[in-house]
Order: structure tokens, then sequence, then C-alpha cells
């Protein structure tokens, strides 16, 4: 569901005027799938940000990367 709403949802929100780019968009699946790759990682970037694949178990992977954030946060 992502793949379709997050194009949509993005798109309503530059439609009302909103200057949204630079930012960063993760698409984490199980399997690299055409529409994530593209309306997840690739299209919302063009005009600047990055788009960023992490396959793989969601579970495991999501509090890694929490993890990750806060020691680099803390110096660590």
């Amino acid at each position: 569901m992502l793949p379709e709403v997050f194009p949509k949802a993005l798109s309503a929100a530059r439609n009302l005027g909103h200057q949204v780019k630079d930012f960063t968009t993760v698409n984490m699946d199980m399997i690299r799938h055409y529409r994530p790759q593209t309306n997840v990682v690739q299209r919302p970037v063009l005009t600047g940000g990055r788009g960023i694949n992490i396959i793989g178990h969601h579970e495991i992977n999501l509090p890694l990367l929490l993890a990750m954030a806060v020691e680099s946060q803390a110096g660590l």
C-alpha cells in the first residue's frame, strides 16, 4: 500500500504549495520490488534528497537503525 499512498500524499502536499524537497525516503522491505523502488526511493527525491532501500526483516532492521542513530547522536 505504501508505494501507492506515499506519492499521492506527497503530491497533495506539493499541490497545496508546500516546498517538500531535500528529504530522505526509506523503503524497508523483504524483497526489492519495482513500485517501492520507483515510487518511494527514486521519484520523490528527483528534486533533491536521498532514497534508501533496506532489504530484510524490518522487525530486526528498524531497531538496529534506531540504535545506530541514538549512538551517533550520543557520540559513542
